[in-house]
């Protein structure tokens, strides 16, 4: 792995080595190739790129871990072994800081659209995220949010009584909070490991995305899911560059990118969502059973959201040593809600309309000529 991560380091052609008529952009993404961020996010603006530029631009996408680890997709970035990845921002919490208080409120959020909105707009534009990359070394430049988290296990956790004392891989610190407020075990693992986990004994349950279930085989180990809303997963980010290899794309390239960025999003985000519907509707197929939450369990969940992730999220902030954290979460939480607005009344299976408020209020207005260049 270290040769190979040397190699490309030193091997790979990089956009700032390329002549000025034909850039690649070196990209890594952890999940495998049949999981959504990939085949609807990188894979499907490869060859978006590819063909809107009759190949001047293109993207060489690694999948899994044959470049970096989960965990290593910030550092490696930074340190240019990659142009481009997507990371996951828990993962990095003093390197991200602003960005895991955010994080933090993702249990409260139901609408993926909304939420790849409104992260994308808010940290494009808003000063302080800006910095929080500037500090990194990276480009942001597109967001992600999972489809809703349910519990997927190895026996039926339905009631408080069933999750009692359950070992669950949890995505974040709040929703450690909440399994430890039911008698659970949270297991900090990368999403990569579950299946492992979940095999082995060592999990009794993974909360994550149920299109999981397909694109990561769990309904072979998990026969049991149950539909509890566990709120969305959005930290880090789906794409951002390192900044010299954003400075050294052409102009003309860079607006190119940024334009299929923001069409990409809605395609990206509307097959994640469409990929948990076709997990469920194969899992009975797997010998999978699909239960609702009992009264006590969405109960519990409820009040916790109610009165817990607030101050749990300013709990991150001081723990992180994230100033003005209030205020961060206040003018988050207007973006948020201005894009609940603007996609009320949108059709969500009309992509083109989609995809023109995306541009209209967020990409349309990135200078490409400026931004992230200094």
């Amino acid at each position: 792995m270290k040769h190979f991560a040397g190699a490309l380091f030193a091997g790979l052609c990089s956009v700032t080595a390329l002549s000025a008529s034909a850039q690649e952009i070196t990209a890594s993404i952890w999940f495998p190739d049949t999981y959504p961020l990939v085949t609807d996010g990188y894979q499907a603006l490869a060859r978006t790129l590819e063909e809107k530029s009759g190949g001047e631009l293109s993207l060489k996408v690694y999948t899994g871990d044959s470049v970096l680890p989960p965990g290593a997709h910030l550092s490696g970035l930074r340190d240019g072994i990659v142009d481009m990845t997507y990371h996951a921002g828990t993962y990095t919490p003093s390197d991200l800081p602003a960005d895991n208080v955010l994080a933090a409120l993702g249990i409260s959020f139901n609408d993926s659209m909304v939420l790849t909105a409104a992260v994308a707009d808010f940290y494009l534009n808003d000063d302080q995220m800006q910095e929080m990359f500037r500090q990194q070394g990276v480009v942001f430049l597109g967001s992600y949010a999972s489809p809703s988290y349910a519990l997927m296990c190895t026996s039926p956790v339905v009631t408080l009584d069933d999750i009692a004392g359950k070992k669950i891989r949890m995505p974040s610190p709040i929703h450690a909070a909440w399994a430890a407020s039911v008698d659970a075990a949270a297991v900090n693992v990368p999403s990569s490991e579950m299946f492992t986990g979940l095999e082995k004994g060592q999990l009794d349950c993974a909360a994550n995305s149920p299109n999981d279930l397909k694109s990561r085989s769990l309904w072979d180990v998990a026969k049991e899911v149950t539909l509890l809303d566990l709120g969305q997963y959005f930290a880090g980010w789906q794409y951002a560059m390192n900044q010299p290899a954003w400075s050294g794309l052409s102009e003309a390239n860079r607006q190119l990118l940024v334009d299929s960025i923001s069409d990409n999003l809605v395609t990206m985000t509307t097959a994640f969502e469409q990929s948990v519907d076709e997990a469920l509707a194969e899992a009975g197929d797997h010998g999978v059973t699909i239960h609702e939450p009992g009264e006590d369990l969405q109960a519990s969940l409820d009040s916790f959201v109610a009165e817990q992730v607030a101050p749990m999220a300013a709990e991150v902030a001081g723990r992180l040593n994230v100033e003005g954290a209030e205020d961060l979460i206040a003018r988050f939480n207007t973006v948020y809600d201005k894009w609940e607005g603007l996609l009320a009344d949108v059709d969500r299976s009309d992509t083109a309309a989609l995809q023109k408020v995306f541009k209209d209020e967020i990409y349309g207005k990135v200078d490409v000529a400026s931004y992230g260049v200094n």
